[in-house]
């Protein structure tokens, strides 16, 4: 038997040299994908981009969606072999069906990336606007796409197998009532989530107390808020409990105020004390941040062990680490002050008197 008689014998029905030619093809495979990729990232880059204006191909381009291209481009080539070759129909079927899963799962992967291209144009236009609700919707679309990409793509491939879509959907509509109920708290958390970008309480990058938790809000999602805490550690605040919290954005405040109380030696003169309170105003006014209207220095108590002296001021800075600075260098030339003039800080003592009696005479007589 010379060789053309081979790969015209059948085994399983379908001739030798059809199975070949399928093993051929899976063999090259690593190949075949390496020259897809080659000219898929060719076309990519041929795409129209501006260096002064990024529009959605310019952030399109950066997103790594080589993997599933060249996997869809795979597919596409493997059925339109499989379709050429003209296996029995039931084999076709069962090679055809496996391939558009797998082109299925790589259109909608490729979409699902795709959209953080969008998100990343709606966020270089929100950066353009002086409002900062845009910059809070922007992620959020970003998600509601990719969720919307995800259950539209699986509906569609569902519908291009075969099945009832609208059956499925209307089963699933029976048991809307007992889904509904077990799905209670995530409703409550995407209506908290809608609440919190319409009222706009804070916005991401904010330093906010909600309830026990105080830090800097990172990220706003549909069932959550996540703040990063001066410990460094990531707090996750479901957001029906945000929605329904007291909330102290201490980041939205144009100015910060620094109030402390200064205990003083008792022994310290009227006129010192006067002259120290208005050498600390002074000191406070000198500083640029200083709002000049909000600063009090004045003598309040005779506590314990201490005179007081309350401290008072409003700073206009960004954040809390100007904040903490600027207060820092005011507190250090009160120390400064308070050596030059000789006072004297006070902490608590007591002064304990001991008198001493003689002792008792015995008038009794013996």
């Amino acid at each position: 038997m010379n060789i053309f008689e081979m790969i015209n014998e059948k085994i399983l029905g379908v001739d030798v040299w059809k199975w070949l030619t399928l093993i051929a093809f899976l063999a090259a495979s690593v190949f075949i994908r390496k020259f897809l990729g080659a000219v898929y990232r060719k076309i990519k880059n041929s795409l129209p981009s501006s260096n002064n204006h990024k529009n959605f191909w310019s952030f399109w381009r950066e997103l790594k969606t080589d993997k599933a291209a060249i996997e869809i481009l795979w597919s596409l080539l493997g059925i339109f072999i499989i379709h050429a070759l003209s296996f029995p129909v039931s084999f076709e079927r069962y090679l055809i069906t496996a391939l558009e899963v797998w082109l299925s799962f790589y259109i909608i992967r490729l979409v699902y990336i795709s959209i953080d291209a969008f998100g990343l144009l709606m966020k270089s236009w929100a950066s353009k606007t002086e409002t900062n609700l845009d910059d809070q919707l922007a992620p959020f679309a970003t998600k509601t796409l990719k969720i919307l990409a995800i259950v539209l793509g699986t509906l569609i491939t569902l519908q291009n197998f075969g099945f009832n879509v609208i059956s499925l959907l209307a089963g699933l509509g029976l048991g809307g009532l007992a889904l509904a109920l077990a799905a209670q708290d995530t409703a409550a958390n995407l209506f908290g989530s809608v609440t919190i970008l319409a009222d706009n309480p804070f916005k991401i990058g904010d330093h906010i107390k909600i309830g026990d938790s105080e830090g800097i809000v990172e990220e706003i999602g549909f069932r959550s808020t996540r703040i990063r805490t001066f410990y460094n550690s990531s707090v996750t605040i479901p957001n029906s409990t945000v929605a329904k919290e007291k909330i102290d954005n201490m980041g939205d405040r144009p100015h910060r105020r620094i109030r402390q109380v200064l205990g003083i030696h008792y022994d310290t003169p009227v006129e010192k004390i006067l002259q120290f309170c208005e050498g600390i105003r002074y000191l406070i006014l000198q500083e640029k941040k200083t709002q000049p209207e909000s600063v009090v220095v004045r003598f309040i108590n005779y506590n314990t062990s201490t005179l007081d002296i309350l401290v008072n001021f409003h700073l206009a800075v960004a954040d809390i680490n100007e904040e903490l600075k600027t207060q820092e260098n005011i507190f250090c030339d009160i120390l400064k002050l308070a050596k030059k003039m000789g006072v004297e800080f006070a902490y608590p003592t007591q002064t304990v008197y001991l008198q001493k009696n003689s002792a008792p005479t015995n008038l009794a007589g013996s």
